[in-house]
């Protein structure tokens, strides 16, 4: 999800979230444009951050499955070897 499709979705739900709270207490805390655009810039800064959250996991999981190839690499090597001087002494 690119960073500013999260960022509109997070801040829409800031602005919904913060309509719906407004609605069920009757009155704002500032004045109701303030208290949307502040509703929609923390809803906004919280999909964004999801989103970095979201490229730092995937590069988590790039790192761990380099290595885990590597370690497969390795075992094959080594499995290899190991089959090469059996039939080496075999013979």
């Amino acid at each position: 999800m690119a960073p500013f499709l999260s960022t509109f979705v997070g801040g829409t739900v800031g602005l919904l979230t913060g309509m719906y709270a407004i609605a069920l207490r009757g009155r704002t805390v500032l004045k109701p444009h303030a208290s949307y655009l502040v509703f929609t810039g923390v809803g906004g800064y919280i999909g964004f951050k999801y989103y970095r959250f979201k490229q730092f996991e995937g590069q988590l999981i790039e790192k761990r499955r380099v290595v885990l190839l590597e370690k497969r690499a390795k075992r094959q090597e080594e499995a290899a070897t190991a089959a090469a001087a059996a039939a080496a002494n075999g013979n």
